[in-house]
């Protein structure tokens, strides 16, 4: 992790106002590979989160292209239109050792139009929950894909059905809610980073 000192705000608007939220209830896999668990919980969406438990294993420094770990979702994007990963998680017990995963995609590029963030690659996008060195954690939170301001925007090649994939990055870490936003959290959070009750309707 680093620090956030220095850390630039980015403001992003997107053409095409119309394209439609993305939110996922997590628990609602489409694969699940592995130690994660589907678990009861009267807090999260849905009334279930998907968690690795906390095992005591190393902080991994790299995303395995063919992961042992993982989960996945499916969902509709459009091309080119610039999209806002946020998560929100929580904790096994308070510890920044238990605050983060990798997530990649099936037709994930970037801005160029270069693939980028692919399952079947070592190449991710990082989600972790405390936004800054020192913030803390508390219950649930939200935050982007980045440790301090706010993340790379995800593109996608073609229209139609996408998959994400989270795979293990530190254990003891549960989600329960998964956005891409093209429009209304482009620039901000859904919720708040620490003690959040934020429970946004899934799509479609």
């Amino acid at each position: 992790k680093r620090g956030s000192s220095g850390v630039r705000t980015v403001n992003v608007k997107n053409a095409a106002t119309s394209v439609p939220e993305i939110v996922l209830y997590a628990s609602e896999t489409t694969a699940r590979v592995g130690n994660w668990l589907i678990e009861p919980d009267g807090t999260a969406a849905g009334g279930f989160r998907i968690r690795y438990p906390d095992a005591g294993g190393p902080k991994l420094t790299e995303a395995f292209a063919n992961p042992a770990h993982y989960f996945e979702k499916t969902f509709t994007a459009q091309a080119g239109v610039a999209y806002r990963l946020w998560m929100r998680g929580k904790d096994d017990a308070k510890s920044t050792n238990n605050d983060s995963a990798f997530v990649q995609f099936s037709g994930s590029v970037d801005s160029n139009g270069t693939p980028v963030f692919r399952i079947g690659t070592t190449s991710a996008t990082m989600f972790n929950l405390e936004d800054c060195t020192g913030c803390g954690l508390s219950a649930w939170g939200w935050n982007d894909n980045l440790f301090g301001g706010l993340g790379p925007l995800i593109y996608f090649a073609n229209s139609g059905t996408q998959t994400i994939r989270v795979q293990l990055r530190e254990d003891g870490l549960a989600i329960d809610q998964i956005v891409l936003s093209p429009q209304t959290y482009l620039n901000n959070a859904p919720g708040a980073p620490k003690n959040d009750t934020t429970i946004l309707p899934k799509s479609p």
